[in-house]
């Protein structure tokens, strides 16, 4: 399940290497006149992105072992902080358990290649299963917000998420000069640009400018910022799918002149994404403000908790992988 990584890959990662030394670089020059509490905050989030990129790295050059075991501990983190947002009292740990193991076996069938388990196991048998612990306890007060509360956890972190390994056993993904590893970074690259670009290009608009999507759920996310991620995902998705992806190569035939239909897949993809981002964004982003926290925790310094980095790629993971079944086969 470990092979070396193609040339391809690893000039990506080169690239992307290089790109993280200037936006440090940059960010170590706006913040020469900063005051000590921003200096501090944007300081420990460029070294978590460092120690993100080097393990995200270290994961893709493993390929699909090191990335279902990345993945999976990602996971377990992120559903243990979603569930501390929930509030999950001591009498319904069994539950909390349960969803754990699920988590493991979840990552185990693409591990040992099982598609077919690993797209029904957490939507029919995690519920079934969930919902089997909790009535066996005998539970009736807060069976629905309980379950339902969990399951939702399930679904996002675990079966969303999860689609991002799923492409290692896909066929859809089997081809292009990167294999599997370059759709899965595409995806990575992708999901992350939009989140950045959304965000800086939300914050260099002036408050009176601004022109706010979800005031209530996320009063941050502006149209300005939206547009601006769009725009920078189409772009990167043009300039990457060649390099990782045999997108170009293999595009269904929508009609269009041979010259449009070039790009017709790498654009999709970027646009699809973009809009999924914003969505996943936004539903971690209410049941935040659901539960009264303004981050899953403090594990990420600077960024708050894993789930808060990784709420995006919940959304974008299934839906890069469906459109990607339909648009190459």
């Amino acid at each position: 399940m470990i092979t070396l990584p193609s040339p391809s890959l690893v000039w990506v990662l080169a690239m992307l290497l290089l790109s993280l030394v200037l936006g440090s670089l940059a960010r170590l020059l706006g913040l020469v006149n900063a005051d000590e509490a921003l200096r501090n905050k944007r300081l420990a989030s460029l070294r978590t992105w460092w120690i993100l990129a080097a393990i995200g790295g270290i994961g893709v050059l493993t390929g699909r072992l090191g990335i279902c075991l990345l993945l999976t501990i990602v996971s377990l983190i992120s559903f243990r902080e979603y569930t501390g947002m929930l509030g999950v009292r001591d009498s319904e740990r069994p539950a909390l358990i349960g969803g754990y193991i699920l988590a493991v076996i979840n990552y185990l069938w693409i591990l040992f290649d099982q598609a077919a388990a690993f797209v029904v196991f957490i939507p029919v048998g995690g519920l079934a299963i969930l919902a089997l612990v909790q009535l066996l306890q005998g539970k009736a007060k807060g069976y629905i917000r309980t379950t339902g509360g969990i399951f939702w956890g399930m679904m996002v972190l675990f079966y969303g998420m999860g689609h991002a390994a799923y492409v290692f056993i896909h066929p859809a993904f089997a081809t292009g000069p990167a294999g599997p590893a370059g759709w899965f970074l595409y995806l990575i690259i992708l999901t992350e640009a939009n989140d950045i670009a959304q965000a800086l290009v939300g914050r260099s608009i002036g408050g009176h400018k601004r022109h706010r999507i979800t005031p209530t759920l996320s009063p941050k996310k502006t149209w300005e910022g939206f547009i601006g991620g769009i725009a920078a995902t189409l772009v990167l998705a043009c300039a990457l799918a060649p390099w990782l992806t045999s997108l170009s190569e293999a595009p269904r035939s929508l009609g269009l002149p041979q010259a449009y239909q070039y790009w017709a897949g790498p654009l999709m993809v970027g646009f699809v994404i973009a809009v999924a981002g914003f969505f996943g964004d936004i539903n971690m982003s209410g049941i935040k403000r659901d539960s009264g926290v303004k981050d899953g925790s403090k594990l990420l310094p600077g960024m708050g908790g894993l789930v808060d980095r990784i709420d995006s790629l919940t959304f974008t993971a299934p839906a890069f992988v469906y459109l990607m079944v339909w648009w190459m086969l």
